[in-house]
């Protein structure tokens, strides 16, 4: 042997060695790889998630603020509202004894009787004769605009005054409503008119004395205004195909990830804390907003109703977002290793086995169809699955019972494929 040389088991040693070193090169390899593409599908499922949040913003915004007759449908309920009624009482009242100048009318006849010998305290009661004037006229509007007539007249108000949007997106004037800076105001002088003319009709004539005029209503004030509309306008832009743009950015995430069934996991779990967030989000600015109400605003009670009628679709559409990433989540769970998993797949199996046994009896067609299937019913399910979720997305303003009805249809059509696509083997067994 010569020197330095190794021995048949010193070279068997060094190969093993060798071959350990390497092994563990290509398992370091493999980790770093899996890691990368983990990384990799975390990030795509992040930003898909959030874009998908952004989507249910930007369809609400187009479907209940860009659409004329859906926006009218949504503000409708406002003038049914007792707090929103009671505000409008109380701002047409006022009004209507300002622009009367009943006030100064009833003090120079009082100082005039009282020149004329009448009691001195006599200008002591016009005080109260006002109030009870005002209180009556109220009262009297206030039943007005509970009448189905004037409920139409707020919604044609509405309908007209749909150039709000452009008013609040821009900060141009409409023809009702208007919008500078950081303030937008509705001109309710419609109303106005229309209760001075039924007083009128109801024989109080000094109200004639009212002329049309505009009459400005503050609706809102924020210094978010601004920037508001500038959201507003990127969001409608792309509202059409933003919901798409998220769930193919969601579906790379999920393919990128080295493990598809905790991708999905990711996912799910990602888009529900995203809706909640947002839920979360318009709450406090909700609460925030009513609690920093500036002066021009009269009634924070009906600012308060304004604001949930006008949000109530977009808190809909992120709570059934929710409620979709949560059942999307659960299916996840039950496809895992876990041991309740487990067992509920175990009975779903037996359920499905026992299904397939007695339609296979049903007819040769079932085992044919059941054939034909069997290859591609992987391929089926995925498609019907696509087609649920695309469906929710297209349909207009899918609520929580929609996505309730969907999953179980969704898993019946599942169920039918599944049988089906067993029966040949149950038969043949």
């Amino acid at each position: 042997m010569e020197p330095g040389a190794l021995d048949p088991d010193e070279r068997a040693e060094l190969q093993r060695l060798r071959a350990e070193v390497a092994q563990y090169q290509r398992q370091r390899a493999r980790r770093g790889s899996r890691l990368g593409r983990w990384v990799g599908a975390l990030v795509l499922l992040v930003i898909g998630s959030v874009l998908a949040g952004l989507s249910v913003v930007a369809v609400y915004l187009r479907a209940e603020v860009l659409d004329t007759e859906t926006y009218v449908q949504t503000v409708a309920p406002l003038a049914e509202d007792p707090t929103v009624r009671d505000a409008l009482a109380n701002r047409l009242a006022d009004e209507i004894i300002i622009r009367t100048n009943v006030a100064e009318l009833a003090n120079e006849l009082a100082d005039r009787l009282v020149d004329e010998g009448a009691p001195e305290r006599l200008p002591e009661l016009v005080g109260p004769v006002i109030s009870g004037l005002r209180s009556f006229l109220y009262n009297e509007i206030y039943k007005l605009l509970g009448t189905p007539q004037f409920q139409t007249i707020w919604e044609e108000l509405n309908r007209t005054a749909h150039d709000a949007l452009d008013a609040v997106l821009t900060g141009e004037e409409g023809r009702f409503v208007s919008s500078s800076g950081t303030t937008v105001t509705l001109n309710i002088g419609a109303l106005l008119s229309a209760v001075k003319q039924e007083l009128v009709a109801r024989g109080f004539d000094i109200v004639s004395r009212v002329p049309d005029v505009s009459l400005s209503y503050t609706l809102i004030q924020s210094d978010k205004l601004p920037a508001l509309r500038r959201y507003t306008t990127v969001l409608n832009t792309v509202a059409t195909w933003l919901p798409f743009v998220a769930l193919l950015v969601l579906g790379a995430g999920v393919l990128a990830a080295p493990n598809r069934r905790r991708g999905i996991v990711c996912a799910t779990s990602a888009i529900a804390i995203v809706a909640a967030a947002l839920l979360g989000a318009l709450a406090l600015g909700r609460a925030y907003y009513l609690s920093h109400l500036p002066a021009a605003i009269q009634s924070p009670d009906a600012m308060a109703v304004v604001i949930d009628t006008a949000l109530r679709f977009l808190v809909a559409a992120l709570q059934t977002l929710l409620i979709a990433a949560l059942i999307g989540l659960a299916a996840a769970w039950l496809a895992g290793p876990s041991r309740p998993a487990t067992v509920v797949r175990r009975a779903v199996n037996l359920g499905l086995d026992a299904g397939a046994k007695g339609l296979g009896h049903a007819g040769t067609w079932v085992v044919t169809t059941g054939r034909a299937l069997h290859a591609a019913r992987w391929a089926i399910q995925t498609a019907l699955v696509l087609a649920a979720i695309v469906g929710l997305i297209v349909a207009q303003r899918p609520g929580i019972a929609a996505v309730l009805w969907t999953t179980l249809v969704l898993i019946l059509l599942l169920a039918l494929v599944e049988l089906f696509a067993r029966a040949p083997s149950q038969v043949s067994g």
